[in-house]
């Protein structure tokens, strides 16, 4: 897939995140099912791989070197307190969206040849991928927006 048709996908986000202002504060923080993250944890994670692409990824990226990921599960707990942590479900949400906003600019500046790399992931197939993250995690927020409406 082309770096604009990716860039475009990996933005589409931003419209959509910026939907669940108007969800109730209830179902923003009630865990989607026993043992599992609540919307505003899942869309902190988001967040925050957004941050490990900013901060780590992209300037490994320039310089050529390889990419590198943090543990999965310490990351992923990381996102889960920050969510808990007493910001409010705006505040989140715009934070969300200008990271997201940010990465998306910088992605747009990054020149094809870097983009495509093949270091031990290129930033395309990375970028990719994500955005399928992106949609795995926005469709069970849907679904349990879609079950609590029911209820």
């Amino acid at each position: 897939m082309p770096k604009n048709n990716d860039i475009l996908n990996f933005q589409a986000f931003i419209p959509w995140v910026s939907t669940l202002k108007q969800l109730d504060t209830e179902v923003w923080t009630k865990p989607m099912s026993e043992g599992k993250w609540s919307i505003s944890e899942m869309v902190s994670h988001i967040m925050n791989w957004d941050n490990h692409i900013l901060t780590h990824i992209l300037p490994f990226v320039r310089l050529g070197k390889e990419i590198s990921f943090p543990n999965i599960d310490t990351y992923n707990r990381k996102a889960a307190v920050y969510a808990k942590s007493g910001i409010t479900q705006s505040a989140l949400i715009e934070e969300v969206i200008r990271t997201r906003e940010k990465l998306v600019a910088q992605l747009v500046e990054m020149p094809d040849v870097l983009y495509n790399a093949q270091l031990n992931y290129s930033l395309a197939f990375l970028i990719e991928e994500f955005v399928v993250h992106d949609n795995v995690h926005k469709e069970q927020i849907m679904q349990f927006i879609n079950k609590c409406n029911l209820e």
